[in-house]
Protein backbone atom coordinates (compact mmCIF):
# COMPACT_ATOMS: atom_id res chain seq x y z
CA UNK A 1 0.00 0.00 0.00
CA UNK A 2 2.87 2.35 0.84
CA UNK A 3 4.45 1.44 -2.50
CA UNK A 4 1.24 2.43 -4.34
CA UNK A 5 1.07 5.74 -2.51
CA UNK A 6 4.72 6.43 -3.38
CA UNK A 7 4.18 5.74 -7.07
CA UNK A 8 1.06 7.94 -7.08
CA UNK A 9 3.00 10.77 -5.46
CA UNK A 10 5.77 10.47 -8.04
CA UNK A 11 3.27 10.53 -10.93
CA UNK A 12 1.47 13.56 -9.45
CA UNK A 13 4.79 15.38 -9.05
CA UNK A 14 5.79 14.64 -12.64
CA UNK A 15 2.41 15.83 -13.93
CA UNK A 16 2.68 19.08 -11.96
CA UNK A 17 6.20 19.62 -13.30
CA UNK A 18 5.12 19.04 -16.89
CA UNK A 19 2.18 21.45 -16.53
CA UNK A 20 4.42 24.09 -14.97
CA UNK A 21 7.02 23.65 -17.74
CA UNK A 22 4.36 23.86 -20.44
CA UNK A 23 2.90 27.01 -18.91
CA UNK A 24 6.33 28.64 -18.65
CA UNK A 25 7.38 27.58 -22.14
CA UNK A 26 4.18 28.77 -23.88
CA UNK A 27 4.40 32.22 -25.40
CA UNK A 28 1.65 33.44 -27.73
CA UNK A 29 3.00 34.36 -31.15
CA UNK A 30 0.25 36.92 -31.85
CA UNK A 31 0.18 40.46 -30.41
CA UNK A 32 -2.85 42.67 -29.80
CA UNK A 33 -3.58 44.74 -32.90
CA UNK A 34 -2.71 48.37 -32.33
CA UNK A 35 -4.98 51.14 -33.59
CA UNK A 36 -3.80 52.78 -36.80
CA UNK A 37 -2.87 56.43 -36.19
CA UNK A 38 -3.90 59.05 -38.76
CA UNK A 39 -2.42 62.54 -38.72
CA UNK A 40 -5.04 65.30 -38.93
CA UNK A 41 -3.62 68.74 -39.75
CA UNK A 42 -5.55 71.92 -38.90
CA UNK A 43 -4.66 75.20 -40.60
CA UNK A 44 -3.37 77.82 -38.11
CA UNK A 45 -6.46 79.95 -37.60
CA UNK A 46 -5.47 80.06 -33.90
CA UNK A 47 -2.17 79.73 -32.06
CA UNK A 48 -1.15 76.09 -31.47
CA UNK A 49 -2.35 75.95 -27.85
CA UNK A 50 -5.77 77.36 -28.74
CA UNK A 51 -5.95 75.09 -31.78
CA UNK A 52 -5.42 71.95 -29.69
CA UNK A 53 -8.07 73.06 -27.21
CA UNK A 54 -10.53 73.76 -30.01
CA UNK A 55 -10.03 70.68 -32.18
CA UNK A 56 -8.99 67.84 -29.87
CA UNK A 57 -12.67 67.27 -28.92
CA UNK A 58 -13.36 66.62 -32.60
CA UNK A 59 -10.49 64.11 -32.77
CA UNK A 60 -11.91 62.30 -29.72
CA UNK A 61 -15.37 62.27 -31.28
CA UNK A 62 -14.04 60.66 -34.47
CA UNK A 63 -12.27 57.99 -32.43
CA UNK A 64 -15.46 57.24 -30.50
CA UNK A 65 -17.37 56.65 -33.73
CA UNK A 66 -14.73 54.85 -35.80
CA UNK A 67 -13.27 51.85 -33.90
CA UNK A 68 -9.71 50.72 -34.49
CA UNK A 69 -8.23 54.06 -35.50
CA UNK A 70 -6.72 57.04 -33.72
CA UNK A 71 -6.51 60.61 -34.91
CA UNK A 72 -3.50 62.71 -33.92
CA UNK A 73 -3.93 66.43 -34.39
CA UNK A 74 -1.06 68.38 -35.92
CA UNK A 75 -0.79 72.14 -35.38
CA UNK A 76 1.53 74.51 -37.23
CA UNK A 77 3.06 77.78 -36.08
CA UNK A 78 1.98 79.77 -39.15
CA UNK A 79 0.47 79.52 -42.63
CA UNK A 80 3.76 78.83 -44.50
CA UNK A 81 4.71 75.93 -42.21
CA UNK A 82 1.22 74.43 -42.51
CA UNK A 83 1.23 74.75 -46.28
CA UNK A 84 4.69 73.15 -46.49
CA UNK A 85 3.37 70.12 -44.61
CA UNK A 86 0.23 70.00 -46.76
CA UNK A 87 2.09 70.13 -50.08
CA UNK A 88 4.53 67.49 -48.82
CA UNK A 89 1.59 65.14 -48.12
CA UNK A 90 2.38 64.89 -44.41
CA UNK A 91 -1.25 64.78 -43.28
CA UNK A 92 -3.63 61.86 -43.75
CA UNK A 93 -6.55 64.24 -43.21
CA UNK A 94 -6.59 67.99 -42.95
CA UNK A 95 -8.78 71.04 -42.45
CA UNK A 96 -7.38 73.77 -44.74
CA UNK A 97 -8.89 77.13 -45.58
CA UNK A 98 -10.56 77.34 -49.02
CA UNK A 99 -7.39 78.48 -50.81
CA UNK A 100 -5.41 75.70 -49.16
CA UNK A 101 -8.19 73.27 -50.05
CA UNK A 102 -7.61 74.05 -53.74
CA UNK A 103 -3.87 73.83 -53.15
CA UNK A 104 -4.22 70.37 -51.62
CA UNK A 105 -5.89 69.03 -54.79
CA UNK A 106 -2.59 69.55 -56.62
CA UNK A 107 -0.71 67.56 -54.01
CA UNK A 108 -2.54 64.26 -53.66
CA UNK A 109 -5.71 65.12 -51.68
CA UNK A 110 -9.43 65.20 -52.38
CA UNK A 111 -12.33 66.96 -50.66
CA UNK A 112 -14.68 64.85 -48.51
CA UNK A 113 -16.49 67.47 -46.39
CA UNK A 114 -16.45 71.13 -45.39
CA UNK A 115 -17.35 73.50 -42.59
CA UNK A 116 -20.80 75.03 -42.71
CA UNK A 117 -22.56 77.44 -42.98
CA UNK A 118 -20.91 79.40 -45.78
CA UNK A 119 -22.48 82.54 -44.34
CA UNK A 120 -19.75 82.23 -41.68
CA UNK A 121 -17.09 82.43 -44.37
CA UNK A 122 -17.33 86.15 -44.97
CA UNK A 123 -15.00 88.96 -44.07
CA UNK A 124 -15.81 92.02 -41.99
CA UNK A 125 -13.97 95.25 -41.44
CA UNK A 126 -14.29 96.49 -37.86
CA UNK A 127 -13.27 99.74 -36.16
CA UNK A 128 -13.66 101.57 -32.87
CA UNK A 129 -16.37 104.20 -32.94
CA UNK A 130 -14.09 106.80 -31.38
CA UNK A 131 -11.15 105.97 -33.65
CA UNK A 132 -12.71 107.16 -36.88
CA UNK A 133 -14.46 109.95 -35.00
CA UNK A 134 -17.23 110.19 -37.61
CA UNK A 135 -19.93 108.08 -39.15
CA UNK A 136 -18.36 104.79 -40.16
CA UNK A 137 -18.02 104.79 -43.91
CA UNK A 138 -15.68 103.66 -46.64
CA UNK A 139 -14.68 107.24 -47.41
CA UNK A 140 -13.50 107.64 -43.83
CA UNK A 141 -10.97 104.85 -44.30
CA UNK A 142 -8.75 106.67 -46.78
CA UNK A 143 -5.38 107.46 -45.30
CA UNK A 144 -5.93 105.01 -42.42
CA UNK A 145 -3.97 101.95 -41.31
CA UNK A 146 -5.80 98.65 -41.56
CA UNK A 147 -4.60 95.39 -40.02
CA UNK A 148 -5.28 91.82 -41.11
CA UNK A 149 -4.16 88.36 -39.92
CA UNK A 150 -2.04 87.45 -42.97
CA UNK A 151 -1.89 88.05 -46.70
CA UNK A 152 -3.23 84.57 -47.41
CA UNK A 153 -6.19 84.58 -44.97
CA UNK A 154 -9.11 84.37 -47.37
CA UNK A 155 -12.11 85.47 -45.29
CA UNK A 156 -10.32 87.85 -42.95
CA UNK A 157 -7.98 89.52 -45.45
CA UNK A 158 -8.56 88.78 -49.12
CA UNK A 159 -12.33 89.20 -49.16
CA UNK A 160 -12.17 92.60 -47.37
CA UNK A 161 -9.37 93.83 -49.66
CA UNK A 162 -11.43 92.84 -52.69
CA UNK A 163 -14.45 94.64 -51.24
CA UNK A 164 -12.35 97.77 -50.77
CA UNK A 165 -11.00 97.50 -54.32
CA UNK A 166 -14.51 97.18 -55.70
CA UNK A 167 -15.40 100.41 -53.87
CA UNK A 168 -12.43 102.39 -55.14
CA UNK A 169 -10.01 101.93 -52.24
CA UNK A 170 -6.67 100.36 -53.11
CA UNK A 171 -4.45 98.66 -50.55
CA UNK A 172 -1.04 100.31 -50.25
CA UNK A 173 -2.24 103.45 -52.02
CA UNK A 174 -5.39 104.68 -50.29
CA UNK A 175 -4.88 102.68 -47.07
CA UNK A 176 -1.84 101.21 -45.36
CA UNK A 177 -1.87 97.47 -44.61
CA UNK A 178 -0.29 95.61 -41.67
CA UNK A 179 -0.34 91.86 -41.06
CA UNK A 180 -0.46 90.88 -37.39
CA UNK A 181 -0.51 87.07 -37.38
CA UNK A 182 -3.95 85.95 -36.22
CA UNK A 183 -7.62 86.90 -36.26
CA UNK A 184 -7.67 87.69 -32.56
CA UNK A 185 -4.57 89.87 -32.89
CA UNK A 186 -6.23 91.71 -35.74
CA UNK A 187 -9.30 92.53 -33.63
CA UNK A 188 -7.21 93.54 -30.62
CA UNK A 189 -5.07 95.88 -32.72
CA UNK A 190 -8.21 97.71 -33.81
CA UNK A 191 -9.60 97.75 -30.28
CA UNK A 192 -6.42 99.19 -28.74
CA UNK A 193 -6.10 101.77 -31.52
CA UNK A 194 -2.82 100.42 -32.91
CA UNK A 195 -4.72 100.16 -36.19
CA UNK A 196 -7.64 102.26 -37.39
CA UNK A 197 -9.66 99.23 -38.47
CA UNK A 198 -9.18 95.49 -38.83
CA UNK A 199 -10.23 92.62 -41.01
CA UNK A 200 -11.51 89.38 -39.56
CA UNK A 201 -14.09 86.73 -40.41
CA UNK A 202 -17.71 86.93 -39.36
CA UNK A 203 -17.23 83.83 -37.19
CA UNK A 204 -14.28 85.20 -35.22
CA UNK A 205 -15.93 88.59 -34.85
CA UNK A 206 -19.05 86.92 -33.43
CA UNK A 207 -17.02 84.81 -31.01
CA UNK A 208 -14.86 87.71 -29.86
CA UNK A 209 -17.96 89.89 -29.36
CA UNK A 210 -19.61 87.12 -27.34
CA UNK A 211 -16.55 86.70 -25.12
CA UNK A 212 -15.85 90.45 -24.81
CA UNK A 213 -19.26 92.14 -24.75
CA UNK A 214 -18.10 95.40 -23.11
CA UNK A 215 -15.28 95.88 -25.62
CA UNK A 216 -17.52 94.92 -28.53
CA UNK A 217 -19.93 97.74 -27.63
CA UNK A 218 -17.17 100.21 -28.47
CA UNK A 219 -16.73 98.83 -31.98
CA UNK A 220 -18.78 98.55 -35.14
CA UNK A 221 -18.69 96.63 -38.38
CA UNK A 222 -18.04 98.95 -41.32
CA UNK A 223 -18.91 96.38 -43.98
CA UNK A 224 -19.46 92.66 -44.56
CA UNK A 225 -18.23 90.91 -47.71
CA UNK A 226 -19.70 88.24 -49.94
CA UNK A 227 -19.32 84.60 -48.86
CA UNK A 228 -17.27 81.77 -50.32
CA UNK A 229 -17.28 78.00 -49.65
CA UNK A 230 -16.10 77.42 -46.08
CA UNK A 231 -12.99 75.53 -44.91
CA UNK A 232 -12.63 72.07 -46.43
CA UNK A 233 -11.90 68.63 -45.03
CA UNK A 234 -9.51 66.75 -47.29
CA UNK A 235 -8.20 63.19 -47.28
CA UNK A 236 -4.95 62.07 -48.87
CA UNK A 237 -5.63 59.92 -51.91
CA UNK A 238 -4.02 56.81 -50.38
CA UNK A 239 -6.31 56.84 -47.31
CA UNK A 240 -8.71 53.86 -47.58
CA UNK A 241 -11.90 55.13 -49.27
CA UNK A 242 -14.11 53.45 -46.68
CA UNK A 243 -12.34 55.30 -43.85
CA UNK A 244 -12.45 58.62 -45.70
CA UNK A 245 -16.19 58.15 -46.16
CA UNK A 246 -16.64 57.29 -42.48
CA UNK A 247 -14.77 60.41 -41.39
CA UNK A 248 -16.88 62.60 -43.70
CA UNK A 249 -20.21 61.18 -42.50
CA UNK A 250 -19.24 61.23 -38.82
CA UNK A 251 -18.24 64.89 -39.06
CA UNK A 252 -21.41 65.77 -40.97
CA UNK A 253 -23.53 64.28 -38.19
CA UNK A 254 -21.63 65.61 -35.20
CA UNK A 255 -23.65 68.78 -34.57
CA UNK A 256 -26.89 66.77 -34.70
CA UNK A 257 -25.75 64.07 -32.26
CA UNK A 258 -27.91 64.34 -29.09
CA UNK A 259 -25.26 62.53 -27.04
CA UNK A 260 -22.65 65.24 -27.61
CA UNK A 261 -22.24 68.29 -25.38
CA UNK A 262 -22.00 70.97 -28.07
CA UNK A 263 -20.70 73.47 -25.49
CA UNK A 264 -17.25 71.91 -25.75
CA UNK A 265 -16.85 73.43 -29.22
CA UNK A 266 -15.78 76.93 -28.24
CA UNK A 267 -15.39 78.59 -31.62
CA UNK A 268 -18.49 77.29 -33.42
CA UNK A 269 -16.28 75.11 -35.61
CA UNK A 270 -18.09 71.79 -35.21
CA UNK A 271 -20.53 72.08 -38.11
CA UNK A 272 -19.78 70.09 -41.25
CA UNK A 273 -21.48 68.88 -44.41
CA UNK A 274 -20.46 66.54 -47.21
CA UNK A 275 -18.57 68.12 -50.11
CA UNK A 276 -16.33 67.27 -53.06
CA UNK A 277 -13.69 68.91 -55.24
CA UNK A 278 -16.27 70.71 -57.39
CA UNK A 279 -17.60 72.53 -54.31
CA UNK A 280 -14.60 74.87 -54.48
CA UNK A 281 -15.08 76.13 -58.04
CA UNK A 282 -16.29 79.56 -56.73
CA UNK A 283 -13.06 79.85 -54.74
CA UNK A 284 -10.99 79.18 -57.85
CA UNK A 285 -12.87 81.91 -59.71
CA UNK A 286 -12.34 84.35 -56.83
CA UNK A 287 -8.59 83.70 -56.77
CA UNK A 288 -8.32 84.36 -60.51
CA UNK A 289 -10.10 87.69 -60.15
CA UNK A 290 -8.07 88.62 -57.07
CA UNK A 291 -4.84 87.96 -58.95
CA UNK A 292 -5.98 90.05 -61.91
CA UNK A 293 -6.97 93.04 -59.75
CA UNK A 294 -4.99 93.09 -56.50
CA UNK A 295 -2.40 90.38 -57.09
CA UNK A 296 -2.03 87.13 -55.21
CA UNK A 297 0.66 86.94 -52.51
CA UNK A 298 3.89 85.50 -53.90
CA UNK A 299 3.59 82.44 -51.64
CA UNK A 300 0.28 81.57 -53.32
CA UNK A 301 1.79 81.93 -56.78
CA UNK A 302 4.72 79.70 -55.84
CA UNK A 303 2.35 76.94 -54.75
Amino acid sequence: MARVRFIASVLLLLASYNLAWADAAYKPVGTPEEAKVYLFGIHPQLNPEELYAAYNPIMHYLESKIPGVRFKMEASKDYPSYEAKLTAGLFDFSLPNPYQTLLSLKHGYHVIAKNTPDSDFRGVLVARLDKLNKELSLAGLKGKTLCFPSATAVAATMLPLMYLYDHGIKAGKDVQIEYVGSQYSSILNAYTGDADACGTSTRFWRIWSRDNPDKAKQMRVIFTTQSLPHNGIVARNDVPPQLAGQVAHVLAGMDKDPTVDQRQFKIDQAHFELANDATYQPMEEFLKRYDQTIGLPSSMKQN
